[in-house]
């Protein structure tokens, strides 16, 4: 009984060492990561092309929600990328192709392009507490030949989701910024 328990101490020491060295290998870096669409390893900021793939999966537990506040469209060399940007701490995601983007009631959302990508951030907000949406809640229709558009397809129990509308289904990489706390989705 005594071997296990010194065992299990040991285990935990080594895995808090490796939680703070961790910790510290991201300070001072503006980009904390980025989360390839697909099964390889997390990659940095400018680290390479959207990969194809799985879902980007990232769950978190922020207390309060995070705020969305802005969302923008940037055209890279050779990708496009989406912009969402918070006030407070990253929320969680989910990033993934789908037949048709849902939103309110689950009917279809409209959108442009032959195929769609949804991103959903929890737990999050984009209301306040009027109703009112926490930003510019239009369609964003970029002149660009990958990403067609950026729609808002909703705010419901903690849920913030959009629809992105591209010319065909490619690669998609997801990447955390901070200062302040931004979630990019590039796409190509």
């Amino acid at each position: 009984m005594r071997i296990m328990g010194r065992g299990l101490l040991l285990l935990l020491v080594v895995a808090f060492a490796a939680g703070v060295w961790d910790a510290r290998s991201d300070r001072g870096t503006t980009p904390r990561r980025a989360a390839p669409f697909g099964t390889g390893p997390v990659a940095r900021e400018g680290s390479g092309e959207p990969r194809r793939g799985a879902p980007v999966n990232r769950e978190r537990t922020p207390r309060p929600a995070p705020q969305l506040v802005s969302v923008r469209v940037d055209e890279r060399h050779g990708y496009d990328r989406v912009v969402f940007s918070f006030e407070g701490s990253a929320p969680g995601y989910r990033v993934r192709y789908l037949p048709r983007v849902e939103g309110p009631g689950g009917r279809p959302l409209p959108l442009r392009g032959a195929a769609f990508v949804e991103v959903a951030f929890e737990p999050a907000r984009a209301r306040g507490p009027d109703g009112r949406t926490t930003f510019p809640a239009r369609a964003i229709t970029p002149n660009s030949p990958v990403l067609r558009q950026v729609r808002f397809a909703g705010d419901f129990e903690g849920q913030v989701r959009f629809g992105l509308g591209v010319a065909a289904r490619g690669g998609v990489r997801v990447s955390e910024l901070a200062d302040p706390t931004r979630v990019a989705v590039d796409v190509r």
